[in-house]
């Protein structure tokens, strides 16, 4: 896509969606509907929406909850495995597959994504823009016999699910993915009936073009993706790691690798500036963080980290997951608002 003005390419009609953060529970003036509630640790499930918890320990005292508002009418409804809400123009889903020694996780993660490809289309929300992944053993070779981590499994379900459901697209969704300690696959995801646009970051070599062995496994996903919705810009940013080009950056060192991400993270929305002309602070309009943390004992590094590069006002969430590569200590997720 050429560069252009960001909004001029933008659906000129959008529905009103905003996130607003929140301890516990929040309360809506009656034009506005929650289309779903995400929360962390033992946060009180919200009534009468979808409400979906990140099973991942939080590993501060300070924890949050999102609620995403729109002004459309939302309703609850099933499709096999996914439980979603959906409007007129939104979708926000969650598969939860179990996982069992003797299933294969290629299969399971194809299954699942099959399954979501399925729901956006009956919905008419084919553009899929943010997604959350998580599982156990992230980083574990599955057997003797096959030498694929169970990441790289989790790579090629994803691809032959979109080969299988002929899904055919010029750009990948914003994208999470992080080893857990349950025993589920847990996918959560949002779309769209309009696309948004990828953005890439030129410190990064993109996910997609990584050189690997099989090109089946590569990570199907965009640094970034930009949607503007009625007033607002959003801006979903990846799961961001201390990697420059493709290689991992300050093996050993977590301060030294959670710096580099927050770089990371700071280029890629000055590039979005730059290349379609919005306004976001790196800063200002950073409404929360996620980070992802390997080792317990790295807490305290972090956030003196965190306190040296953040606005003190931003909320953050430390969580205990395992990153897709194993000299990987630390990964952060940034969502801005404007």
């Amino acid at each position: 896509m050429a560069v252009s003005d960001f909004k001029s390419i933008s659906p000129t009609i959008s529905p009103s969606l905003s996130i607003a953060i929140a301890d516990h529970y929040l309360s809506l003036p009656s034009d506005q509907m929650l289309l779903t509630h995400l929360f962390f640790g033992t946060n009180t499930t919200q009534q009468d929406c979808l409400s979906i918890q990140t099973n991942l320990e939080v590993l501060d005292e300070k924890h949050f909850s999102q609620f995403w508002i729109t002004d459309q009418k939302v309703e609850q409804k099933q499709y096999k495995n996914i439980q979603y809400a959906r409007s007129t123009d939104l979708v926000f889903g969650q598969i939860l597959l179990p996982l069992t020694k003797q299933i294969d996780f290629e299969n399971l993660t194809a299954q699942a994504y099959q399954e979501i490809f399925e729901c956006l289309h009956i919905t008419s929300c084919d553009h899929l823009l943010r997604t959350w992944n998580y599982f156990p053993e992230i980083t574990s070779h599955i057997s003797k016999q096959n030498a694929a981590t169970r990441y790289e499994l989790f790579c090629r379900g994803r691809l032959r699910a979109l080969k299988d459901c002929q899904i055919e697209t010029n750009y990948y969704p914003a994208a999470t993915v992080i080893g857990n300690q349950t025993n589920f696959l847990q996918i959560y995801f949002f779309a769209s009936s309009t696309p948004g646009i990828a953005v890439e970051n030129p410190r990064q070599t993109s996910a997609y073009q990584y050189p690997v062995d099989n090109e089946q496994s590569q990570p199907l996903f965009s640094r970034g993706l930009l949607k503007i919705w009625g007033n607002r810009t959003h801006f979903y940013v990846s799961g961001t790691a201390s990697i420059v080009g493709h290689e991992t950056q300050h093996i050993d060192d977590v301060c030294a690798q959670l710096n580099e991400s927050i770089n990371n993270v700071e280029t890629l929305v000055a590039h979005a500036n730059d290349q379609y002309q919005t306004q976001l602070n790196a800063q200002d309009d950073l409404l929360y963080m996620k980070v992802y943390i390997r080792n317990k004992n790295d807490v305290a590094h972090i956030k003196q980290v965190l306190a040296a590069r953040l606005s003190g006002n931003t909320p953050r969430v430390l969580l205990q997951g395992d990153m897709c590569r194993e000299n990987l200590l630390v990964e952060i997720e940034a969502f801005y608002q404007s």
